[in-house]
């Protein structure tokens, strides 16, 4: 071949890529005035309604509880392509304040609970013969104030990451993995005004075959919290039951485990209370899958629905490490990325200062059919315009914010 023709050949490759360039530009360009078109139109209510970030900020041998917060109508309504101001509303800092808390909602109140100190990111401190195990509760009351006080009643034992949620009125306390002595499981009545041990879960029993620790996967339908991991199946527990035990559910997943981790969020498909939606992401594939949850009685059971791929975030934010789900009202619900991977080139990621933070907030709104349950296209789902917020810790923290709650009220 001529040096001619190679130039030329060379010429024709690099006018192609240059080609290809401009038509991947030109795509993205309809494809982000196409979003601009789409709007999640929200009552006036949910408009009202705000989301709350709960975040642990880490300093050299301390922890800081710092909530932050802002307006949905603000947040997703909001057609400016600059980031979003969250407002923070509380901070708690003090010597001897745990890390590794559970964080939940009851009533009107954001609770964070158990922990250890010395207080050490994502809980990495948790074997050490040096570490404390904390029952305190803490309590924000997001109807006015801007205090993190202590509660009187505190957890019988201590726990690791609780999950902390509200069912019936009660607050329940489910240990991420076993820590200390039983219980594991705890109930708070607020009647009562203290916290009562609840049935020790299989998978907290020393020579139980689901006796391991791996990551939880969490349902919570109704009055049934539904709990697996990966070497565990899925086991049941009923608030609203007599008894008041811990069950197998051999119907769910065939046996196995949920095919996701973390907690998922279940919806209701009025007026039949006996099926729900339930919507979950993958971290590997980044995508979100949404299933078909039937709870007859002693045969409950999951049924794929949906499998979709989750919007593709800026380069620059990295990849998220924790995304949490929030109902917005209605069918319309958000997966918001609050704990994104540092940013690239960011030599001072490690370093105490006071950072600048980043999470995009992903909308969707979504229709389903109950008649088509056997049927193809009986459940549709659309993304909306992808929202940036911002924030920045306080000095002096390190630029990682261990985010450990996400709610809407």
């Amino acid at each position: 071949m001529s040096l001619k023709r190679s130039l030329n050949l060379g010429k024709a490759c690099d006018g192609e890529e240059d080609r290809l360039r401009r038509c991947r530009v030109m795509k993205k360009k309809k494809e982000s005035r196409a979003a601009e078109k789409l709007e999640l139109e929200l009552e006036e209510e949910e408009a009202n309604k705000s989301l709350y970030i709960c975040c642990l900020e880490h300093g050299s041998d301390w922890v800081a509880y710092v909530i932050r917060t802002i307006k949905l109508g603000d947040l997703l309504s909001s057609s400016s392509p600059e980031p979003l101001r969250l407002q923070q509303v509380a901070y708690k800092t003090g010597d001897d304040l745990p890390g590794s808390v559970g964080c939940g909602v009851m009533g009107s109140q954001i609770v964070f609970a158990g922990g250890l100190t010395p207080p050490s990111l994502l809980g990495l401190g948790a074997k050490s013969s040096k570490s404390v195990w904390h029952r305190h509760v803490y309590a924000f009351e997001t109807g006015g104030g801007s205090m993190i006080r202590k509660l009187d009643a505190t957890l019988q034992q201590g726990k690791l990451y609780p999950l902390t949620v509200e069912l019936g009125g009660k607050l329940y306390a489910l240990s991420y993995r076993l820590v200390t002595d039983p219980p594991s499981f705890e109930v708070f009545d607020p009647k009562m005004g203290t916290w009562s041990a609840l049935p020790q879960p299989p998978f907290f029993q020393v020579g139980s075959p689901y006796y391991e620790h791996a990551p939880f996967s969490y349902a919570i339908a109704g009055t049934k919290m539904f709990v697996s991991h990966q070497e565990c199946p899925v086991f049941c527990f009923d608030v609203a039951h007599p008894n008041g035990e811990w069950r197998l559910v051999p119907t769910m997943c065939q046996g196995g485990p949920f095919p996701f981790l973390r907690k998922s969020l279940v919806l209701d498909l009025p007026p039949d209370d006996n099926n729900k939606l339930m919507f979950a992401y993958t971290h590997e594939r980044w995508r979100l899958r949404v299933y078909l949850m039937s709870l007859n009685e002693n045969q409950e059971s999951i049924t794929q629905i949906g499998d979709l791929s989750l919007p593709e975030l800026p380069y620059e934010f990295g990849f998220p490490s924790a995304c949490d789900f929030v109902h917005i009202g209605g069918h319309k619900a958000c997966l918001v990325a609050s704990q994104l991977g540092p940013p690239f080139g960011n030599e001072n990621r490690y370093g105490l200062g006071t950072h600048k933070v980043q999470g995009v907030a992903m909308p969707f709104q979504y229709e389903y059919d109950i008649t088509k349950v056997d049927k193809k296209n009986c459940f549709t789902l659309q993304f909306m315009p992808t929202r940036i917020f911002e924030f920045h810790t306080n000095p002096p923290t390190t630029a990682f914010a261990e985010t450990v709650g996400c709610f809407v009220l």
